[in-house]
């Protein structure tokens, strides 16, 4: 069956077979071909070694939700929506990804959409380097590892830029500047989807009340906290947690 999915999205799509066949010859690149659902259809064996997946035919079919955190898949279908949506490309997006056996890593992210004989968006075509392996200059991001971790440990709190500017040595005004220039995103927007994708996980896994998960959260206020998870995620936490509990 899965074998017959990926022969009929080849059909459908002229050329992604031998596209594909290319990037087994980059050891350093990661590559994800996915169709309009969100269905895994091919790769290349780098990715499969590095999400420690044996066999490449197991993948086939699969989503990213059966690979990786609910938050984090979600994230990643996102992304994938949006390219089909548009019928744009996301170019050099930056951002830990986790792997097969738990380890983030940094990549810059590529992600194009796939057209069908047609014309239409058929799914899209992603691709992964790994900083390290490619030896491309990641320094500016590294350097910001001390900023996430200390998000990460104190998002239930109130967390302002003058102590992460602080961190880094910087004034708040060039450490603002720095962190969109390097993520496209100001320090409070990715301190806010921090907390929503902590959010997920207290839905999913606690019963917790909406308004106390707002509190552990850093929201501590229940209206803004289903605002802020709506924009995200394009429901309310109680919708979210009816779907995914």
């Amino acid at each position: 069956m899965n074998v017959s999915l990926q022969q009929q999205f080849f059909k459908k799509v002229p050329g992604i077979a031998q596209t594909c066949r290319l990037f087994e010859h980059l050891p350093d690149v990661y590559l994800v071909v996915k169709d309009e659902r969100g269905r895994f259809i091919n790769h290349n064996a780098a990715l499969l070694s590095w999400l420690k997946v044996e066999s490449g035919e197991t993948l086939i079919g699969k989503t990213d939700f059966d690979l990786h955190a609910r938050d984090q898949a979600e994230a990643y279908r996102r992304e994938d929506r949006r390219v089909m949506e548009t019928g744009e490309p996301l170019v050099d997006l930056v951002h830990p990804v986790t792997g097969g056996e738990g380890a983030t890593t940094w990549f810059q992210v590529i992600k194009e959409p796939l057209f069908d004989v047609r014309g239409n968006v058929a799914g899209i075509v992603g691709m992964m380097r790994d900083f390290r392996r490619a030896g491309l200059a990641i320094a500016p991001y590294l350097e910001m590892q001390r900023v996430f971790d200390f998000i990460n440990d104190h998002f239930q709190r109130e967390i302002t830029v003058t102590e992460l500017a602080a961190l880094m040595g910087l004034s708040t005004s060039q450490f603002q500047r720095r962190f969109r220039k390097l993520f496209d995103t100001s320090p409070a927007s990715y301190i806010s989807h921090i907390r929503v994708q902590a959010a997920c996980r207290l839905l999913t896994s606690t019963t917790d009340t909406i308004s106390q998960i707002a509190n552990q959260t850093g929201f501590y206020d229940h209206s803004h906290f289903s605002k802020v998870f709506k924009s995200q995620t394009g429901v309310s936490p109680t919708v979210y947690r009816r779907k995914y509990q």
